[in-house]
C-alpha cells in the first residue's frame, strides 16, 4: 500500500515538471532578511524553494552555525522532479539550490530520484543527505535509498546506495542522521533509516544502514523482524546522542493503521547491532487530513539532548494523536535512554481544538527543546494551516507560550499537484541556544506548496 503512495508522489512530481517546463507555475523571489530585533521576535519567514516543492528537512553545520542545509521534493530537478537540496551561507536569509540528485543504473535498472529528502552534518562540517529512488519493471516496483556528500556544501560526491535489497523489493519512510558529536567514539558516522518492502508489499522490516567512512561504502543492519501483512511498521526517524548512541524510531501497527504503537531501538556499537525494539506511546492515526483530506504521517520525529546542562541525555520524541475530531501535536520523553517513557504533554492551550500536525523537534547547544508544527487555530473552518513553535527549558516537562511563525494563511488544497499531498514532513533545528529556525510547507501565494524558513530569536 504504501509502495503504491510513493508511486503516486513520483507520477505527481512528473505532472508538477510538466506544468513547470510548460510555464504554469512562477518562480518566486528570494527577498526577506531573517533577523529581528529586538529580542525575543518572530523571524520574518523567506522562501527556500523555486518552486513546487514538499518536505522541509533542515539542519545546521556545527561548525559554521549560519551555514543551514535544507531538503526538498523539489518540482525542477530533472528529469521530474525528487530530492534537492538548499544551502544558505547566512543564517537562512537568503537560498541557493546546490544539488539535485541524479539517476542510478544498477544492475540493468534504471532508479529515478522521487521522494523523501534528508540532510545531516557530521563533527568535521561535511554534509550528508539522501533520498528515496524509485524505478518500476515488468514484475512492478523496486527502489533504494542513495547518499551523497560534500566538504564545501556545493560539491557533490556521486550519490552512493546505503539501502537497498535484490528482488522486487522497496525501502521507504527513510531518513539520515550523522554523528556530529566531537566526544563520540562513532564520530563521523552516518546512519541512513528505512522500511524495506518485499513479496509485494506483504512484508516489511525496520533496517538501519551505516557508514563510517564518509558514505563511500554501506552496511545495512535489520532493527525489527519482518512484519507480515496486516502487521507492518512505518515512518523511520533516527537521532544521534554524544555518546555514541544512535536512536531509531517508528510506528508499528496492523493496516489500515488507524491505532497502534511508537516503537525505539538503539545501539551502542556504531550500528553493528541493535537493542530489542521497546514500545514507548500509543499511536492512533487520521485516515486524513479533516475537512481536506490530505495526508498526514505521523513520523515519531526524535531528538537527544547533547548539552551538557541538567537534562543532558535525555530524549524527545513528537508526534501527533488523532482525538476523534481534531490531530494534536504532543512530546514524549526519556530521562534514561529510552527505557521508560512520560506521558505525552501537548504544546497547543488546551483551547486549541483545531488540526495540528506535520511536528518536527530539536534540541539546542545548552538543552532547550524546539517543537515546530502545522496548526488550524486561526481559521473557524478548520481549513487553512500557519506554522507555529513552542519551547521547553525544564527538559520537557512543561512547553511555554506558541509563537506564529507566520500570518500568513495556507490553503492545503492549494498546493499544486492536483492531488491530496501537501508533502509528509517538515523540520526544523538551532543556529545557537537563541535562534531557533523552521522549516515547513506553504502555500500562501495561493497557487502551488513551496518550502519556507522562518523562526524565533529567543535571546
Amino acid at each position: 500500500m504504501r509502495i503504491e503512495s510513493h508511486t503516486l508522489t513520483f507520477a505527481l512530481l512528473l505532472l508538477a515538471g510538466f506544468l513547470l517546463s510548460a510555464g504554469g507555475v512562477p518562480r518566486p523571489a528570494h527577498s526577506q532578511v531573517l533577523s529581528c530585533s529586538p529580542a525575543p521576535c518572530t523571524l520574518p519567514p523567506t522562501r527556500a524553494s523555486e518552486s513546487i516543492a514538499t518536505d522541509s528537512p533542515i539542519v545546521t553545520n556545527p561548525l559554521d552555525t549560519k551555514e543551514l542545509l535544507l531538503g526538498s521534493v523539489d518540482g525542477t530537478c530533472p528529469p521530474s522532479g525528487g530530492p534537492g537540496f538548499y544551502l544558505s551561507r547566512n543564517g537562512g536569509s537568503t537560498w541557493t539550490r546546490v544539488l539535485c540528485m541524479a539517476e542510478i543504473r544498477h544492475k540493468q535498472l534504471v532508479y529515478i530520484p522521487c521522494d523523501e529528502p534528508s540532510v545531516g552534518y557530521d563533527q568535521k562540517g561535511n554534509a550528508y543527505v539522501a533520498g528515496l529512488y524509485c524505478g518500476q519493471s515488468e514484475t512492478g516496483n523496486y527502489g533504494l535509498v542513495a547518499a551523497q556528500r560534500s566538504a564545501d556544501g556545493t560539491h557533490w560526491s556521486k550519490p552512493v546506495i546505503a539501502l537497498y535489497s535484490p528482488g522486487q523489493t522497496f525501502p521507504y519512510l527513510t531518513h539520515l542522521a550523522a554523528d556530529a558529536s566531537a566526544s563520540s567514539p562513532w564520530a563521523g558516522t552516518v546512519y541512513v533509516s528505512g522500511v524495506m518492502t518485499s513479496d509485494q508489499g506483504s512484508k516489511n522490516q525496520v533496517l538501519v544502514s551505516h557508514s563510517a567512512d564518509g558514505g563511500a561504502t554501506w552496511t545495512q543492519v535489520a532493527v525489527d523482524s519482518v512484519q507480515v501483512f496486516p502487521e507492518q511498521d512505518e515512518f523511520t526517524r533516527i537521532a544521534t546522542g554524544s555518546s555514541g548512541t544512535v536512536y531509531v524510531t517508528w510506528m508499528q501497527c496492523a493496516s489500515p493503521c488507524a491505532a497502534g504503537h511508537f516503537m525505539l531501538s538503539k545501539s551502542a556499537d556504531g550500528g553493528l547491532t541493535w537493542s530489542k525494539p521497546l514500545r514507548i506511546a500509543g499511536a492512533r492515526v487520521a485516515p486524513g487530513l479533516p475537512h481536506t483530506y490530505e495526508r498526514v504521517y505521523n513520523y515519531p520525529s526524535i531528538a537527544v539532548d547533547n548539552s551538557n546542562g541538567p537534562y543532558a541525555g535525555n530524549l524527545y520524541v513528537a508526534m501527533y494523536t488523532w482525538t476523534g475530531s481534531y490531530l494534536r501535536v504532543q512530546v514524549i520523553r526519556s530521562t534514561d535512554g529510552g527505557t521508560t517513557w512520560s506521558k505525552p504533554v501537548r504544546l497547543a492551550p488546551k483551547s486549541d481544538t483545531h488540526d495540528q500536525f506535520f511536528p518536527a523537534i530539536s534540541v539546542s547547544p545548552t538543552g532547550r527543546v524546539g517543537v515546530s508544527w502545522l496548526d488550524r487555530r486561526n481559521d473557524p473552518n478548520d481549513i487553512d494551516y500557519e506554522a507555529f513553535a513552542a519551547f521547553s527549558d525544564d527538559g520537557g516537562q512543561s512547553f511555554g507560550p506558541n509563537w506564529q511563525l507566520t500570518t500568513a494563511f495556507s490553503n492545503p488544497k492549494n498546493n499544486g499537484t492536483g492531488n491530496n499531498w501537501l508533502g509528509d514532513y517538515t523540520g526544523n533545528t538551532w543556529r545557537d541556544d537563541g535562534i531557533f529556525i523552521a522549516a515547513w510547507m506553504d502555500t500562501s501565494n495561493g497557487s502551488y506548496v513551496d518550502d519556507m524558513v522562518g523562526g524565533v530569536r529567543l535571546k
